[in-house]
């Protein structure tokens, strides 16, 4: 045999034994290539741990839509390439703080809709270069702090749809390269003015859909990389003067569906990049606006701006009754009571 054949036979043997789909666990389906592989196991409503024997060169594993409930040590030992996580849609109640030991390169955990309460202190602490961690829709009453002290290279972290109540001060100071938050869906009464100041990365950030009455002033002093501030569907009566004046860069503002009757004077000034990117960036639509005197500064920064707002045609007066209904933007300034 010549070397040009020997040399086939070597490669064709190589790539028969890394690439073989023999070595795919049972119920799962995976995928070889000279980059990736990837391990797949989905929708098996029988399967009630993680499945043994997974490939250690996996990059991908996706174990989604089972009755695994418990995560163990023992899961993923040895899978020193992975790179992506996916757990979504399990009943996974309890997962051991030794877990992801062996996954160092992890880069994407997801663990939505799930029935998790909480996390074990240390389950990130070698996870250094996790960029974007999934937790929504899960059951977390509270966040602990020591969750993300190593893990200062996240980049996203999504904690929407819990039931959290409240946030301690320093929950997020480790985060420092966060770029995107999600507390959305969550039942937040009130979050602690400097909450965010750690997070100079910040550029994404949304709190809808929660309890909030109130900010504390100087809440957004720190995050003034702060493109996108959704703050809809809460139960704001007030925003204090000042609140907006930090952020430079924000271009999409919602504050719709809230208890706002005023806006206080100048709030809007600073934000001189609402609407850059996609031409409309405010919404104030949904509110109780008390259309008197102290709506004036609403009403011709409207005037002068309403290309920049969302649904102005339904931005409307709630009070006093003669007003009811009435367009903000189309109002007179007898009819403010100025």
């Amino acid at each position: 045999m010549d070397m040009l054949k020997i040399t086939v036979v070597l490669i064709l043997s190589y790539f028969s034994s890394t690439f073989s789909t023999t070595d795919c666990p049972s119920y799962c389906t995976c995928n070889f290539s000279s980059n990736t592989t990837s391990v797949t196991c989905v929708s098996l409503e029988t399967l009630l741990k993680v499945p043994q024997n997974i490939p250690t060169q996996a990059t991908i594993i996706s174990i989604e839509f089972t009755n695994i409930s418990t995560l163990t040590d023992k899961d993923f030992v040895g899978l020193l390439q992975l790179q992506e996580l996916h757990l979504s849609n399990n009943l996974l109640e309890y997962i051991s703080s030794g877990v992801l030991k062996d996954t160092q390169q992890l880069r994407v955990l997801d663990l939505t809709n799930n029935l998790l309460t909480t996390l074990p202190p240390n389950l990130f602490n070698m996870t250094f270069k996790l960029a974007s961690l999934i937790l929504q829709s899960n059951r977390l009453q509270t966040v602990n702090p020591s969750w993300f002290c190593k893990l200062q290279s996240l980049e996203s972290l999504d904690l929407s749809n819990n039931l959290l109540t409240s946030l301690l001060s320093n929950t997020f100071n480790n985060l420092t390269n966060l770029q995107v938050l999600d507390l959305s869906s969550n039942k937040l009464e009130f979050l602690p003015a400097n909450l965010f100041s750690k997070l100079p990365n910040l550029e994404r950030l949304n709190l809808g859909k929660n309890q909030l009455t109130i900010f504390a002033p100087g809440t957004f002093n720190h995050v003034i990389n702060l493109n996108y501030l959704l703050l809809n569907s809460n139960k704001l009566v007030k925003i204090p003067k000042g609140l907006f004046n930090n952020l430079p860069q924000l271009d999409t503002l919602d504050l719709s569906d809230n208890n706002l009757t005023s806006l206080p004077p100048r709030i809007l000034d600073n934000l001189q990049q609402i609407g850059a990117k996609w031409e409309q960036g405010l919404d104030i639509s949904k509110n109780p606006w008390m259309c008197n005197c102290d709506l004036r500064y609403l009403w011709q920064w409207l005037t002068v701006n309403f290309k920049k707002v969302y649904f102005v045609s339904t931005t409307l007066c709630a009070k006093p009754e003669a007003l009811r209904g009435k367009e903000i933007k189309t109002l007179s300034e007898e009819e403010l009571m100025c």
